[in-house]
């Protein structure tokens, strides 16, 4: 994984990990994007936990 990419996973999961209903917006943006652009594994490597990767990598989810 080069550096841009890795920057940019771990900005999407800091915004996914938020839980403010001002960031709400952020936060569904950013899961999608960690579902579309990631997977479990990279995520894994890069320090996320597992409750989140569940979460981000279920079906289906609420809008």
């Amino acid at each position: 994984m080069d550096d841009d990419r890795r920057r940019t996973l771990l900005a999407l999961i800091e915004l996914a990990e938020e839980n403010s209903p001002s960031a709400c917006w952020d936060d569904r943006r950013a899961v999608e994007l960690l579902r579309t652009q990631a997977t479990p594994d990279e995520l894994r490597a890069l320090g996320m936990s597992e409750r989140l990767i569940e979460y981000v990598f279920a079906e289906p989810h609420a809008s």
